[in-house]
């Protein structure tokens, strides 16, 4: 009994003074945490039968979105204590309850490891995937790839993961690598081996195994070894100076793991068929020897064909072990893996000593990883704790700066917004607009067409006769695989269609996919190249081709001669708003839910059905939400394309956009008198007042006039005289879908004006009658339609193309919210035609009301606004005439040129929350509506409601102050 208590202290102090040496050289680990795992392994490791050691070397594959081989799993703990698991697809909530169960059931923790390169996303569903190692290439930005590490070893953490087979370190110099590929960060060796460098950091520093792969270097290879056993066919001083640099390098910054690759490398191993995997040649004496690796040995999965198509399984994982690996991953049969290993030992072909060595090594790693104890793993929450705002903000951050600019002639990106409607769309390879579509439309119409190898002869001759009729396209590759490295996926059709518009077209071409995709493509006009095609990738792209977000990507792969590596044009000015998430602009998004709850307050009220709020600070929408329905009954729920009737915002968003051109033309000057533009009745009073006074409702006019109730007959109905029910040339101007009044009817109200007594000007008093002379003085200016000017030389090019007076015929009438039920005039629901009466009989284009619109487009005009005068490179108006028009212009009021102002009188009511600073302007509306620019903080608010409907009387939304206890959160929030 002494004596084998001797031997076994022997025995202890010779796997000690072995493992001490078998550390990486890090700082991973601390001095006394490897004593207290040493003390640790040791104490299980005299407990394992030789069975039960062989286990622990084995890592097993698990699935976690299913669970046929739950019970193959359970078996193997219990039976062999296998010493890990790599978990698969799956999904998190499930496979953190799997983790919890079978760490129970081990009597010695597990090590869970899971590939997850580019995140937890790689495997899981429902969960944030960040770029592709790729994709960081193009950024050329190691302090991404390190908070992009740091928050995967959180993910990984939160799923109770202590190993990620990241990162790849292979460098991609063959466009034709089928499986590495986007995985690999580059060609260059010095940008990988940096950016490796610090995934490897950003992991290990936060407690998660970080395992280099695929060693020897998989990147200049043409077969996947998931299917075939590729060659490494270079010589040995190649391979040394390329392949092998980032592995030495981050060998010697203290990488814990490195996984070997199933590849044929014959400058270091002549045995034919036989992989680095199983080389004891490549792995003791390259890796190990002459690299001075210290820390943990994968295999590849070794149910990959590029190991089974010469080995057979349980030889496989021999020899595996005997090349020098220490943990053989994804045996394709534990059993059998196990009993061959075990044969082994017993035959002496392995020793003692060296099963020992491999088993504590492994053990002390799991102490270190796990502090010899696997803590339970909460599933609640998970997937949210997952997908977190600061990941997703991260992730928009790397895709910003990967996406390149090859080519920019004739400077088409950023697109200008007169030649928006000169384009037309081209998905090739997609059967459906994609969602790069949907943030197109954001900026302004966009029309699209699809072509993909489906379609028929005649289908794509129609879909070319579209084409034929548009000289500049867009065409954007969105239906490409970085798999097959032959077509991409594309169809040689398909590339000799793109090729053709290519040659026919001016073409922005923007390339949804693998860089290397472009060799096969004519020169475009412009591409912009993407190398991902997921929701994020899409919807900054749009951006970036918008000018409302930085391009900034270069090539971290050479395509060409026309494209090598380096390539890529900067263009860091923005000319658009851009859309972002509240995190970006330092904003916490749960602060926000303040303002949903103001809004659902309201709506739970009664205030108004439902509402559009758009927010945006520096350029940057971070807020765009609609909220309730259309009307009470809630059948039709509000979307942000909705287009609200904005009442009062008329007379900014409309009427002052042409009165600001004149006055910068000279045309139009403030201290002109209207006699000069309109004839007016010689002794009326309504000659002398000014086009300033007009501005700022100094004119002495009436507050409104009830223009409808002169034109009703004794039973309070329109009267046959001005009025009928159907269309005619008589009855021409549209009041409501069956309401049509006489063809002269502004005669009429021309004469209840003009009939109308003007008290003396200067004082402030509100008055529709201001804007209603203004458009009329417009109209005599530019001898054009109001609403035909506007749009030609303004919604048009700022891409406001949801923004129009007499939306009934133009826009479908599920995306109207109605306004009210006219009980006194119209006699039915407005809805599609303007809801103040005066403006209707002016035909729905008046001075004062009549625009439709939605949040997003007003922020377009706020914008150009706040930008002084200038949106997507087009000046609209000098920065002195911002200035003028939006300053506080008169001691009688508040207000500025047109543009109502925070009051500035303590008591009195204002439009605006007390903490607005008093340099905003913007607008009220009476359908309950607002938008307000503040230049200080350049911050756009936008509030949009019907809350006249079903009443106009409804004084709800008023008495709550919803649009100014919203507007005081957001000062209150952002900063």
């Amino acid at each position: 009994m002494k004596a084998s208590r001797l031997l076994y202290k022997l025995l202890i102090i010779l796997l000690l003074l072995i493992d001490f040496n078998s550390f990486a050289q890090t700082d991973c680990f601390s001095k006394s945490q490897k004593i207290k795992a040493e003390k640790w392994a040791d104490s299980v490791l005299f407990l394992l039968s030789t069975e039960e050691k062989i286990g622990q070397l084995l890592m097993i594959a698990s699935y976690s979105g299913k669970s046929q081989n739950q019970k193959n799993i359970e078996w193997a703990i219990k039976k062999y204590k296998v010493g890990g698991l790599i978990f698969f697809k799956g999904e998190p909530t499930h496979q953190v309850k799997l983790t919890n169960q079978y760490q129970s059931m081990s009597t010695i923790p597990l090590l869970i490891s899971m590939d997850a390169e580019w995140g937890v996303g790689m495997r899981l569903d429902s969960v944030i995937s960040f770029p592709k190692q790729m994709s960081f290439g193009f950024t050329n930005d190691t302090s991404l790839v390190y908070e992009m590490g740091s928050e995967v070893a959180r993910q990984c953490k939160r799923l109770g993961i202590h190993i990620n087979f990241a990162p790849v370190i292979d460098i991609n110099d063959n466009p034709e690598n089928p499986v590495i590929h986007l995985r690999s960060f580059g060609e260059n060796k010095e940008m990988v081996t940096r950016m490796g460098l610090q995934y490897m950091k950003s992991l290990q520093e936060n407690g998660i195994l970080a395992v280099g792969k695929h060693f020897p270097g998989h990147g200049n290879t043409s077969l996947d070894s998931h299917k075939d056993l590729p060659v490494l066919s270079h010589d040995a001083g190649r391979i040394y100076n390329i392949e092998l640099y980032p592995f030495k390098k981050l060998t010697n910054a203290g990488l814990e793991g490195m996984m070997i690759a199933h590849l044929n490398v014959p400058a270091f191993d002549t045995t034919a068929g036989l992989p680095a995997s199983l080389s004891g040649n490549i792995i003791n004496s390259l890796l190990k020897e002459q690299l001075g690796f210290k820390g943990l040995v994968f295999t590849d999965a070794l149910n990959m064909k590029g190991v089974t198509k010469n080995y057979e399984s349980g030889n496989i994982e021999l020899k595996a072990l005997l090349a020098g690996n220490d943990i053989l991953l994804y045996p394709q049969n534990v059993a059998k893996a196990v009993h061959t290993i075990e044969r082994a030992y017993k035959e002496e072909v392995i020793s003692d000593s060296f099963l020992n060595a491999k088993v504590k090594k492994v053990l002390i790693y799991k102490y270190l990883l796990t502090n010899g104890k696997a803590d339970y793993i909460s599933p609640v929450n998970v997937t949210s704790d997952l997908n977190n705002k600061n990941a997703v903000l991260l992730k928009r951050k790397i895709i910003e700066k990967s996406i390149c600019l090859l080519k920019n002639d004739n400077e088409l990106i950023p697109i200008k917004g007169s030649s928006v409607s000169s384009y037309l769309i081209v998905y090739i390879g997609s059967f459906s607009a994609p969602h790069f579509q949907t943030v197109l439309n954001l900026y302004g119409n966009f029309k699209y067409t699809c072509i993909h190898s489906k379609l028929d002869s005649i289908e794509l001759d129609s879909i070319k006769k579209i084409i034929s009729g548009y000289k500049n396209l867009i065409i954007v590759l969105s239906g490409t695989s970085s798999y097959n490295v032959t077509t991409f996926g594309l169809s040689n059709n398909l590339i000799s269609l793109t090729n053709e518009l290519l040659n026919k077209h001016s073409c922005i071409l923007v390339n949804f996919g693998s860089p290397y995709l472009l060799k096969f493509l004519t020169k475009s006009n412009s591409i912009l190249q993407c190398t991902e095609s997921d929701t994020e990738f899409q919807d900054i792209a749009a951006q970036m081709m918008m000018g409302a977000i930085p391009v900034i990507g270069k090539l971290p792969v050479s395509i060409n001669t026309d494209y090598k590596y380096g390539s890529g044009i900067i263009h860091e000015k923005t000319v658009r708003l851009k859309y972002t998430i509240p995190e970006e602009l330092g904003i916490d998004n749960k602060k926000l839910n303040r303002i949903d709850s103001i809004i659902y307050n309201a709506i739970r009220k009664k205030a108004f059905p439902g509402c559009q709020v758009l927010i945006a600070k520096n350029g940057k929408v971070f807020y765009h939400k609609s909220f309730g329905y259309h009307t009470y009954d809630k059948t039709i729920k509000v979307n942000n394309s909705d287009i609200y009737d904005v009442a009062s915002i008329t007379k900014v968003a409309a009427t002052l956009l042409p009165v600001m051109r004149y006055y910068e033309l000279g045309l139009l000057k403030p201290e002109t008198k209207i006699r000069k533009f309109v004839d007016v009745p010689i002794m009326s009073g309504f000659g002398g007042v000014t086009i300033k006074e007009l501005l700022t409702h100094e004119s002495g006019f009436a507050p409104w006039i009830p223009f409808y109730k002169k034109l009703l007959n004794s039973d309070n109905l329109p009267d046959s005289v001005f009025f009928s029910d159907t269309f005619s040339l008589k009855y021409s101007v549209p009041v409501s879908d069956n309401l049509f009044a006489i063809s002269n009817i502004e005669d009429y109200l021309w004469k209840q004006i003009f009939d109308t007594e003007v008290n003396k000007s200067g004082k402030y008093v509100y008055s529709d009658l201001n804007f209603i002379f203004l458009r009329k003085i417009i109209d005599l200016i530019s001898q054009e339609n109001f609403d035909e000017y506007l749009d030609k030389n303004f919604y048009s090019n700022l891409g406001m193309n949801n923004t129009m007076f007499n939306p009934s015929g133009k826009v479908f009438p599920d995306r109207i919210p109605p306004t009210e039920i006219d009980n006194y005039f119209r006699q039915a629901i407005v809805q599609a035609y303007v809801h103040d009466p005066s403006a209707a009989l002016f035909g729905g284009i008046a001075g004062h009301a009549g625009l439709f619109s939605n949040a997003n487009d007003l922020a377009k005009l706020m914008f150009m606004w706040l930008n002084k005068g200038t949106y997507a490179n087009e000046r609209y108006f000098k920065s002195s005439t911002i200035d003028t028009f939006t300053m506080k212009q008169s001691e009688a009021s508040r207000r500025g040129l047109g543009f109502d102002k925070p009051e500035t009188v303590k008591g009195e009511y204002s439009p605006t929350s007390y903490n607005t600073p008093l340099s905003t302007y913007g607008h009220t509306g009476f359908t309950g509506c607002c938008v307000w620019a503040d230049p200080d903080n350049q911050i756009i608010y936008v509030f949009l409601s019907n809350r006249t409907f079903p009443d106009q009387n409804n004084k709800t939304m008023n008495d709550l102050k919803v649009r100014q206890e919203i507007q005081k959160v957001i000062y209150e929030i952002v900063k």
